[in-house]
C-alpha cells in the first residue's frame, strides 16, 4: 500500500503551513518599548472625539451676588395743587448670605474633587479594558506557540516514520497516527490564531496602536494587603456626590436666604419746592430662627438613604471581588508549585523517551503520547504563570489602581 495516499495533499499542507507561520510576522509587530502607562495615555487621547468642541461651563458663580440685580422705577403724581410729585429709582442687589457663601465655596471644592475622581474613574475603566485585551492576547498567543511546538515535533516524527515505512521497518499505523495528531494540532493552532487576531484587533480599536508592550506584568500586591475601599475612586465619587447634594440642600435652606441691598434715589417736586433724596435699604433674614420646610427634610432623608444603600452595595461588590481574586491567586500559586514538579518529571521522561528504540508499534504510540503530554505540561506551566500575573492585574483593577 502506498503510504502517500494517506497524507494531506501537498497544496493544502503548503497553505496550512503558510497560514500557521503567519503569526510570526503578526506578533513581531507586537514587540516594542511601549510601557503600560504609555498605552493608557494613548488610549485616553484616542477615546476623545477630535471633532467634539470643548465647552466651558455656562454657569459662573458670583462671589457675592446671589442673582440678577433688578431695577425698580416708580412715579407718583399728586392731583392737589400744592401736592408733591414723587419719582423714585431703586436698584436691588440680592447679596449672598454668609451661609450661602460658605455652601458655594464648599460646592466649588467638591466640584473640583469630583472632576479629579471622574478622571481617575475614566483611567480605571480604560485600564480594565486594556488589561483584558493584553492578557487575553498573551494567553491566546501562548496557546498558539505551544501548539506550534507540538506541530514541529510531530512533523519531524512524521518525516522519520516515512523513512522507516519506505525502508519497510515500520507499518502504516504509526504514520496515520502521527498525521491525525498533526491535523488536530493544526486545528488547535488555528483556533488560537483566531483568538490572537480577535484580541489584537480589539486592542487596536481600543488604543489606536498596532504594537503591544513587551512587559505587561505589574508590581505584585503584597499578600498581607488589606483592601482599602476608601481609596477606590468609585467609592470616593459616591462620597463626594453625597456631600455635594448635602451642600446644595444647605445652600437652598431658609437659613441661607439671601440679603437684599437696595440703592434708592427719590425726587420730590412741588410748586416752588424740589428735593433730591438718596438712601440705602437692607433686608436681612433672621437666620437665628431654626426654620425648615418638610420638603427639605424629606429630600435630605431620601439622599441619606440612597447614599447608604449605594455604599453598602459597592462595599459588598468590592469585598466579594477582592476575596474571589485572593482565593484564585492562592489556588494558582499552589497549582504552579505542582506544575513545576510535573514539568521537571516531564523533562526526565523526555530524556528517557529519546533513548527508546523499540520498534514495537504500541510502544511507539506510547512514546508519542508521552511526548505530547510533556509539551502539554510545559504549556500548562507557562499558562498558569500567565494566569498568576493576570490575577495580580485584576487585583490591582479591583483595588482601583490604574495602569
Amino acid at each position: 500500500m502506498n503510504p502517500l495516499r494517506h497524507r494531506v495533499p501537498r497544496f493544502l499542507r503548503t497553505w496550512l503551513s503558510g497560514l500557521l507561520l503567519l503569526p510570526t510576522a503578526l506578533f513581531a509587530q507586537s514587540v516594542t518599548e511601549l510601557t503600560l502607562p504609555d498605552v493608557l495615555s494613548t488610549t485616553l487621547s484616542h477615546a476623545i472625539d477630535p471633532n467634539a468642541p470643548e465647552v466651558a461651563s455656562p454657569y459662573q458663580a458670583s462671589s457675592w451676588l446671589a442673582g440678577l440685580p433688578s431695577l425698580n422705577l416708580s412715579y407718583l403724581g399728586s392731583e392737589d395743587r400744592y401736592g408733591v410729585d414723587e419719582s423714585e429709582v431703586s436698584i436691588n442687589l440680592p447679596v449672598k448670605s454668609g451661609r450661602r457663601r460658605s455652601a458655594d465655596n464648599a460646592l466649588q471644592a467638591l466640584a473640583t474633587g469630583l472632576d479629579g475622581v471622574a478622571q481617575q474613574l475614566r483611567s480605571l475603566y480604560y485600564s480594565g479594558l486594556i488589561r483584558e485585551a493584553l492578557w487575553s492576547f498573551r494567553l491566546a498567543d501562548t496557546h498558539r506557540q505551544f501548539a506550534s511546538r507540538k506541530r514541529n515535533v510531530l512533523l519531524e516524527l512524521e518525516q522519520r516514520q516515512q523513512e522507516l515505512l519506505a525502508a519497510g521497518s515500520s507499518s502504516e499505523y504509526t504514520l496515520l497516527l502521527l498525521q491525525t495528531e498533526i491535523v488536530q494540532v493544526e486545528i488547535a493552532q488555528q483556533d488560537a490564531l483566531q483568538d490572537t487576531r480577535f484580541w489584537l484587533d480589539r486592542y487596536t480599536a481600543l488604543t489606536g496602536l498596532r504594537t503591544m508592550p513587551v512587559d505587561i506584568a505589574e508590581p505584585a500586591l503584597p499578600l498581607q494587603d488589606v483592601f482599602r475601599a476608601d481609596q477606590h475612586p468609585q467609592l470616593q465619587a459616591l462620597e463626594l456626590a453625597h456631600q455635594q447634594r448635602q451642600q446644595m440642600l444647605r445652600a437652598g435652606s431658609p437659613q441661607a436666604s439671601d440679603w437684599n441691598l437696595a440703592l434708592k434715589a427719590k425726587h420730590l417736586d412741588s410748586d416752588g419746592y424740589n428735593e433730591q433724596q438718596y438712601g440705602l435699604g437692607v433686608e436681612i433674614p433672621l437666620s437665628v430662627f431654626d426654620v425648615a420646610r418638610q420638603s427639605e427634610n424629606s429630600e435630605w432623608r431620601s439622599a441619606k438613604r440612597e447614599y447608604l444603600l449605594e455604599r453598602d452595595q459597592l462595599l459588598t461588590e468590592f469585598s466579594t471581588s477582592w476575596e474571589r481574586l485572593l482565593s484564585e491567586r492562592e489556588a494558582l500559586q499552589q497549582k504552579q508549585v505542582l506544575l513545576n514538579r510535573s514539568q521537571q518529571l516531564a523533562a526526565r521522561i523526555n530524556e528517557q523517551l529519546a533513548q527508546l528504540h523499540d520498534s514495537n508499534e504500541i510502544a511507539q504510540e506510547i512514546v508519542l503520547r508521552r511526548m505530547m503530554e510533556a509539551i502539554d505540561t510545559r504549556a500548562e506551566f507557562a499558562l498558569n504563570a500567565l494566569l498568576i500575573e493576570q490575577n495580580n492585574a485584576m487585583l490591582r483593577q479591583a483595588a482601583g489602581i490604574s495602569l
